[in-house]
């Protein structure tokens, strides 16, 4: 038997630049036929950075050995599905440049020179097909693709793409499962990673921001240092355009270096682009690979980057008469002319980007609305055009912005994203690279002009463009424009040239003369966003460059003119002026409104704004926000309002330190709402916003058992608020929930399983699959359902923070160690001596320094355990990969979700109703863990502490000199146990689900709640109020509390804005049963003086009569009421009505109580 110890091991040659091809060929030949030991040796010979050696030897191998091909290149060429991702070339060697694993790729490009040029015009006729919405058309092309190139993960995107905008999830689905049912045993390639994340991207139902958060949690927990240039390769090829930025390139390169020539190709215009952006002292290197690559193929897309040199003459076909023909009339005005050649232009070329934002703003300036690129329902670039159209002319384009985000994901697999995605950053202030941009720009350009740096050879770049562009009016303009001489007379539009005079201007520093240009532009161009967006940012960069002075009027000018057009202010980047300020200690600005204003809009922390705001209150001498409402009456109102939307939409007045509880908040902010409602009753926001919060305060005023129960949802404000908005995210459930049930078989993946590669050096499939088709939307639609009910402000999360967590846990088993002087409180970091025992029995100092080393132990323990708890036990967990430890565990079995997700979405028919069904499951997981809390207080928390209690009380032993003191002191002890054991008892109660959201009520104690805050919108008006109430067998029961608020509400308002302007005003309110199960309640007050009765009695008759009209009055007060007697109260019979009589408005409300009420049996007495 041969002893392997004693087996010889073959030592992996070095190759050197110097060796010649015979001698690599017998250095591959000796390690017979290793293929692990093969690709080492070809790593070795890949940073030798020798091309001629590199050619000439593996041409020769793979005539000999044709198998190393596919150890070196990969499959380069599959031709066959379980071929794709799937070559022997799967050894991961760390690489160590960027540069020689570029030129490594371009030696293997040459080989397959044939291949790339033939994908190049079927990359653009199927981009065209799929932006026109010819899908059938690029559906053929890329069938037609798999005998010309073969099969390509590009293929499967672009399938994916298609499928995405035809909102087909069955036919995505599909295509992603055949794909890996035959990959699946492979177990070799990255390809089923890849296309699972492209099926999620691709779909328009899922968010993108969602998309985004999702793949960065995913692929950002980094296990060793391989796992973590796995995931950034993954970040980098799924989300390149918010991740482009990655360490290390070239481990993208050699990932992506599995899949086929095609996808290698289509990476390395990413690689390109990231590696100038990261370090652009490697233009000269990216210029010479864009050379080899331009030559290759003649692809367009490398244009820019050979361009970064010198050049005699532009590359063939750079110059596009018919765009610059675009520019030029665009310049001149030429509105109509130039709307129609960017149709055609678009039609024929759509990638690029571009032309397709000069055709919106020729409709911005025809001003005739938006219209159609091409006669398609099916063209996204039609979609994409007027979300652009809407950016440029909305005063908040937040929504559009979104959904052109959103589209732009669908669409992040063709070129014409990346103009697309620069948009969005540039709209959105989002960090961004020019070349981002720049890189897009495939045909001449004089914009170009800004990737060189200096005038020289902008100027080079204009004039090479003139050859070929005689008579053009852009060009010659562009080039005054880098002389940064100014124009006065020309064909150009007085806009363009006004504005590039001013930036002209600015650029010579002369910034108060600046100012006054940009501010004579925005007059004359209101109506056109993007010119004002312009104008501000530039006025207020202006501002800023001419000192701290300046500051101050930067600020107004700011604020002014967000209020004119919140659009106006979105290309500010304010983010250097907000440190530069705070750093200066907000020198040179004024403690005023404007100053408020821009702090709100513009920090992104808390701590900032509440610091200008309590500063503020303190200057203006008042306590709470709210009492700066009276100080605002003589102060700009428009100012005013924007202030208190912010201060009022955002949570910052939870953050105030004088605003204790959640009550107190909403409290406030009702306060400020209705300041706003009554000082702008046009706008119907502040109705809205009156009504949600005061529902708020209903819910937390309502509720049950406050002291005895912790532990409580707000479902119906986390339907209303939180779940409103997910009704993709539903639909799609509901499709794949069908798709499960068809009984068709479908392998998806649905996880990472690392388990089977425990080596380092190796690029395997690490996917971990299933036949649930289900599984990926469960956990997404889950996961949202899950953070609303544990997170949202409405979720168990606040309750537990606002009831336990923030002092009432601690106050609550510290208050009687305190009370009985056992405990120290803390100053710092240090535990303060108590001056009670030593002053009561007057003792020495040894014995007051054993007391207090005896309690600074006692206080240390109890504050450890108490901290121990709140960090280990009463917290909210729902990530297995969380650090954080806590009972509140709501981490599910994937398998058990699906299942119970699927028999909720069977069992209801709706989003409401499914959603209800998910929060009780949900309750199932949280009574589970309050029953493990409850154990551990009992069995752990309760021990632990009387533990402490008797090391205390043994301690008191070494002051057993002074009897009268140790007796007190064990008396102090015993008495403390006592009241832990009750104070224990208690705290385990709060561990209960609160099962009735709010009280049953009695309508007169209703309607005086109801009253107290509809006072809040007249807070001049007094009034007295006479309620009679008949007595009711039993209370109303709770599920009627907001509809009874709403509909008191209504009435109550309309009594004190319409009555008899009396002090105080009298209203009379009684009640009487009309028999065993009607009750009729009366609200009266008196007539207006100067109302005729008549007349109004034929406007109310008129207004109760007119049932169509009642029907369209969606929005009024009245619709309101009668919906909430007829339909809310489950009686179609209810009704009410209001008539004046004798000086009197008399509303009589009806409504069948009987099954409103509470069941008598369910009374507890």
């Amino acid at each position: 038997m041969i002893n392997k110890r004693f087996i010889p091991q073959i030592l992996i040659p070095k190759i050197k630049s110097s060796w010649k091809d015979y001698q690599v060929i017998e250095a591959f030949l000796s390690m017979k036929g290793d293929k692990k030991k093969w690709s080492e040796i070809a790593f070795t010979l890949k940073y030798a950075e020798n091309n001629a050696l590199i050619n000439l030897t593996l041409g020769s191998l793979f005539e000999s050995r044709p198998i190393l091909s596919s150890v070196i290149w990969g499959n380069m060429v599959p031709k066959r599905i379980e071929e794709l991702g799937t070559g022997w070339n799967r050894y991961f060697y760390k690489p160590q440049s960027v540069e020689v694993e570029i030129n490594w790729i371009l030696q293997s490009f040459k080989k397959h020179k044939n291949i790339l040029r033939k994908f190049i015009p079927l990359r653009d006729k199927i981009e065209k097909h799929i932006l026109l919405g010819e899908y059938s058309q690029a559906e053929s092309l890329l069938e037609e693709s798999l005998k010309s190139i073969g099969y390509t993960v590009w293929y499967y995107e672009m399938r994916l793409t298609i499928a995405g905008l035809q909102n087909n999830l069955s036919k995505a689905i599909e295509i992603v499962s055949n794909f890996n049912t035959i990959h699946k045993d492979l177990k070799r390639g990255i390809v089923p990673i890849i296309l699972s994340n492209i099926l999620s991207r691709s779909q328009r139902s899922v968010p993108s921001y969602e998309y985004d958060a999702e793949l960065y949690s995913r692929y950002k927990k980094n296990r060793t240092e391989f796992q973590n240039d796995r995931y950034n390769y993954y970040l980098f090829r799924l989300n390149y355009y918010q991740n482009y930025n990655i360490d290390d390139l070239s481990v993208a390169l050699m990932m992506e270096s599995l899949n086929s020539v095609i996808d290698r190709y289509i990476l390395m215009n990413y690689i390109l682009r990231s590696y100038i952006i990261k370090d652009t002292k490697k233009k000269d290197a990216v210029n010479e690979f864009a050379l080899v690559l331009y030559n290759i193929t003649s692809d367009r897309c490398w244009i820019p980057y050979i361009l970064l040199k010198p050049h005699n003459k532009l590359p063939e076909g750079y110059y596009d008469k018919d765009f610059i023909s675009i520019l030029d009339k665009y310049y001149t005005g030429e509105y109509d002319k130039v709307i129609s050649e960017c149709g055609i232009f678009i039609s024929n070329k759509p990638y690029h980007f571009d032309v397709l934002k000069l055709y919106c703003r020729a409709l911005l300036f025809k001003n005739n609305g938006f219209r159609q690129i091409v006669n398609s329902a099916d063209s996204v670039l039609n979609e994409v055009a007027k979300l652009i159209y809407s950016v440029m002319t909305e005063q908040d384009n937040a929504i559009s912005l979104d959904l052109l985000y959103q589209r732009c994901k669908n669409l992040y697999g063709l070129s014409f994203a990346c103009g697309l995605d620069y948009y969005i950053k540039e709209e959105k202030k989002w960090e961004k690279d020019p070349w981002l941009h720049l890189s897009t720009m495939s045909c001449f350009d004089p914009l170009f002009t800004t990737a060189f740096e200096n005038n020289a050879e902008k100027l080079t770049y204009l004039d090479l463009g003139l050859k070929y562009g005689e008579g053009s009016v852009v060009i010659p303009y562009q080039k005054r424009r880098v002389e940064k001489l100014t124009t006065e007379e020309s064909k150009v539009v007085d806009y363009i040239r006004e504005v590039d005079n001013a930036k002209i201007t600015f650029e010579n520093k002369e910034y108060e003369k600046a100012i006054g240009l940009w501010n004579s532009i925005i007059e004359k161009n209101t109506e056109y966003i993007p010119t004002v967006q312009a104008s501000v940012e530039y006025t207020f960069m202006s501002y800023i460059n001419m000192g701290v002075a300046f500051r101050q009027k930067a600020i107004r000018f700011y604020v002014e003119k967000y209020i004119e057009n919140k659009a106006f202010v979105s290309k500010v980047d304010t983010r250097q002026f907000m440190m530069d300020i705070k750093n200066s200690r907000y020198d040179g600005l004024k403690n005023d409104i404007d100053f408020l204003i821009f702090i709100f809009l513009n920090a992104e922390n808390y701590p900032q704004k509440q610091f200008v705001l309590e500063s503020y209150c303190k200057y203006e001498n008042v306590i709470y926000p709210s009492d700066l409402l009276d100080k605002f009456k003589k102060r700009d109102p428009r100012k005013v309002e924007l202030f208190l939307f912010l201060l009022v939409t955002d949570d910052l007045l939870y953050h105030h330190y004088k605003l204790k509880s959640t009550l107190e908040v909403l409290d406030e902010k009702i306060k400020i709402a209705s300041f706003l409602k009554s000082k702008f009753p046009q706008n119907n926001l502040y109705s809205n916003m009156c009504t949600e919060l005061m529902h708020e305060i209903v819910a937390y005023r309502g509720m049950k058992k406050l002291d005895d129960s912790k532990i409580f949802v707000n479902e119906d404000a986390i339907m209303k608020y939180e779940l409103c908005k997910i009704d993709d995210l539903y639909d799609r459930f509901k499709k794949q929930a069908a798709l499960v049930r068809s009984n068709r078989v479908f392998v998806l993946v649905n996880g990472s399983d690392f388990s089977h590669n425990n080596a380092v050096d190796l690029i395997d499939d690490i996917a971990t699959y299933s036949n649930n088709a289900i599984e990926e939307v469960a956990l997404q639609i889950f996961n949202v359902i899950r953070y609303a009910f544990l997170k949202s402000r409405f979720g168990l999360g606040t309750y537990l923070s606002t009831r336990i967590r923030h002092g009432v846990f601690e106050g609550e088993l510290r208050s009687d160690f305190e009370r009985l002087n056992l405990i120290l409180n803390q100053s710092g970091q240090q535990y303060m001596p108590s001056d009670y025992w030593s002053v009561e029995y007057s003792l020495d100092l040894e014995m007051r320094e054993n007391l207090y080393r005896a309690q600074v132990k006692f206080s240390k323990d109890i504050d450890f355990l108490i901290t121990s708890f709140k960090d280990t036990v009463i917290q909210i967990r729902v990530d297995e990969d969380d650090e954080k430890i806590g009972e509140f565990d709501y981490v599910v079995d994937t398998k058990e979700l699906c299942n119970r997700l699927m028999d909720v979405e069977f069992k209801t028919q709706d989003r409401e109703s499914f959603c209800k069904g998910v929060m009780a499951y949900l309750w199932e997981i949280t009574e589970r863990r309050l029953e493990n809390i409850r154990e551990r207080i009992s069995n752990q928390l309760k021990p632990d502490i009387l533990g402490h209690l008797q090391t205390l009380e043994l301690s008191f032993d070494s002051l057993s000199g002074h009897k009268t003191l140790n007796a007190d002191l064990k008396t102090a002890v015993n008495n403390a146990r006592a009241a832990l054991i009750n104070k224990l008892t208690k705290v385990e109660k709060w561990f209960h689900r609160q099962e009735t959201k709010f009280e049953d009520f009695d309508i007169e104690n209703h309607i005086r709640m109801t009253m107290e805050q509809a006072a809040r919108y007249y807070s001049d008006i007094q009034f007295e109020m006479n309620v009679k109430m008949v007595s009711l067998p039993t209370q109303i029961r709770s599920e009627y509390s907001s509809s009874m608020f709403d509909l008191f509400f209504i009435f109550l308002t309309n009594m004190l804005k319409y009555s008899k302007s009396t002090n105080p005003r009298i209203f009379q309110i009684n009640s009487q049963m009309m028999d065993d199960s009607v009750i009729k309640i009366s609200l009266i007050n008196d007539i207006q003086t100067g109302i005729q009765e008549n007349e109004l009695n034929h406007i109310l008759e008129r207004k109760m009569n007119d049932i169509a009209k009642l029907q369209q009055e969606g929005g009024s007060g009245l619709v309101k009421a009668m919906t909430i007697v007829k339909y809310d109260f489950g009686n179609t019979n209810n009704t009410f009505t209001i008539q004046a009589i004798e000086g009197k408005c008399i509303v009589d409300v009806l409504f069948n109580i009987k099954d409103m009420l509470v069941d008598e049996k369910n009374i507890v007495s």
